[in-house]
């Protein structure tokens, strides 16, 4: 609108200037419309200005009435002006043509100087009022779009056909519009260097954040691995992770079975309260836990005061399986004296071991449990409840695999559920 109304501001005098004292009706209309247009001109320019300083200024928090105020007061001085100009035009109070079409000022004249002049110190007050928060450059071309008109307003005012305020004014608007052009531009620049900024502390946090949800889940992978073989061989719980709805399960030609309990729990537990009871059987399974640990033996499962474990889970026959259960055994009994140096309670336990083949595998998809099944874990069953406290009683099998290595007692003869009789070896102690 500005840019607009400048252009027309300028060419409004060409016609005054080429035409003036040519007579004729139609140039006389053509003259009355551009002298219009000339003293309209810088009032719709002003109005746009006005409307520009509304929007430059409406993001502004300081002083928001007073602004206001300032603005509203412009635009009523302006339209005062305007329907000043109107009543002047029907009577010839701004300025009027003779016969000849010669063009010749009225007393009225002043006012369409004085009240652009006035909205003008109105915007400069708004200006003055807002100055810190407008950039240096747009700040230096309002001024100047204001002030070189006002003057040369005053010239033109003064010297009849000084055509300097349209000149003025028009020029002031061409640099007003490229200074904004320009700061807008730069505010675009930076608007754009902000949003690049601000994505890149975006990316920076998304990834700080990606690192440590992955260190999250990374941890709670660990836990869960953990957990995981706790519960189940190192072996299951790989192809378990990475085939769960797979059934698992295998054959061991020559694996080694050992049963352990504490002789006369049941009477023992009786006796005291259920939290004294857990907290033997933890601290004493710990102990075990331990040493299966250490030795490389895999605990299956505690039942009650029962402790089961396994050696020579492999698929090769010729194994020391046997072997590393017997030092196990005897671990054990070590492990059950310096619980005894330290407990009120006094315990004595049962060691059984055979050895042979068995199947092992996982049960179930929830709460799941590794075990063992097969005749050679009964017989193992049977070798702890057939044994003496605080002895290693072990079957012939695993007898005929360690005999080289560990002295033994004569071979007993014992009958076994479901074997009949069956030769059974005490390891002397």
């Amino acid at each position: 609108m500005l840019e607009v109304s400048a252009v027309i501001y300028l060419g409004a005098p060409i016609v005054h200037l080429t035409y003036d004292g040519v007579p004729g009706n139609l140039v006389r209309f053509f003259l009355l419309f551009s002298k219009s247009v000339d003293y309209l001109a810088p009032l719709f320019m002003l109005f746009s200005f006005n409307i520009y300083l509304r929007d430059l200024l409406s993001h502004k928090t300081d002083g928001v009435k007073r602004n206001a105020l300032l603005l509203l007061s412009a635009e009523i001085v302006l339209l005062f002006g305007l329907i000043l100009f109107i009543v002047a035009r029907f009577s010839d109070w701004y300025f009027f043509y003779d016969e000849l079409n010669h063009y010749h000022r009225a007393k009225g004249r002043v006012f369409a100087t004085i009240i652009p002049a006035v909205c003008m110190i109105l915007q400069i007050a708004l200006i003055s009022a807002n100055y810190k928060n407008i950039s240096k450059r747009v700040r230096f071309s309002l001024v100047l779009f204001l002030v070189i008109p006002i003057l040369s307003s005053v010239l033109s005012l003064m010297t009849h056909g000084f055509y300097l305020s349209n000149l003025s004014t028009v020029f002031m608007a061409i640099v007003l519009y490229i200074f904004v052009v320009l700061d807008s531009n730069e505010a675009i620049e930076y608007a754009h260097k902000r949003e690049v900024e601000i994505l890149e502390n975006y990316k920076r946090e998304l990834e700080i954040t990606v690192d440590e949800r992955t260190k999250e889940l990374r941890i709670a992978n660990e836990k869960a691995e953990h957990l995981l073989l706790n519960i189940l061989p190192e072996s299951i719980a790989r192809e378990l992770t990475e085939h769960p709805d797979k059934t698992i399960s295998q054959t061991y030609p020559n694996a080694t079975i050992l049963f352990t309990d504490i002789v006369g729990f049941t009477k023992m537990s009786s006796e005291m309260s259920a939290e004294q009871t857990v907290s033997m059987l933890n601290e004493l399974v710990s102990l075990f836990d331990r040493r299966a640990k250490n030795e490389g033996i895999e605990k299956i499962k505690t039942i009650g005061d029962a402790y089961m474990a396994a050696t020579g889970l492999t698929t090769e026959s010729n194994s020391d399986g046997a072997l590393k259960m017997i030092h196990f055994a005897q671990g054990l009994l070590s492990d059950v004296q310096q619980f005894n140096k330290k407990s009120p309670v006094q315990i004595k336990i049962r060691i059984g071991i055979n050895s042979g083949n068995l199947v092992a595998g996982v049960i179930g998809k929830t709460k799941f449990i590794y075990d063992v099944w097969g005749d050679t874990v009964n017989v193992a069953s049977r070798m702890e409840s057939t044994g003496e406290p605080m002895q290693i009683h072990v079957s012939e099998n695993t007898w005929l695999q360690t005999k080289d290595a560990v002295q033994y007692e004569n071979p007993v003869l014992v009958e076994i559920k479901g074997k009949g009789k069956m030769n059974c070896y005490f390891m002397k102690m």
